[in-house]
């Protein structure tokens, strides 16, 4: 599954939401891979997702894949498109 986005998260993704976002993926059984450009980072790697360099009004494709794939989908929309 695919969905593309604009980072709303005014803070885009630093290093608390990612860390929010690494934890919750990992309790999921599913592959999840955020690309940002040319970047494409995995969902459960905090190093990964942090060179990704991703801001607040970036364009971010989302895939995921796996038994728990539309959680993981929810998951990561909803911390890109969090108010804080």
């Amino acid at each position: 599954m695919e969905q593309e986005l604009v980072i709303t998260n005014s803070h885009g993704l630093h290093a608390r939401p990612a860390a929010v976002l690494v934890e919750k993926i990992k309790e999921l059984d599913a592959d999840v891979r955020i690309q940002v450009g040319a970047k494409t980072a995995n969902a459960a790697s905090i190093m990964s997702l942090l060179a990704l360099g991703a801001g607040p009004g970036d364009e971010a494709r989302i895939i995921s894949e796996g038994p728990d794939a539309g959680a993981a989908m929810e998951t990561v929309v909803a911390i890109l498109t969090a108010d804080s």
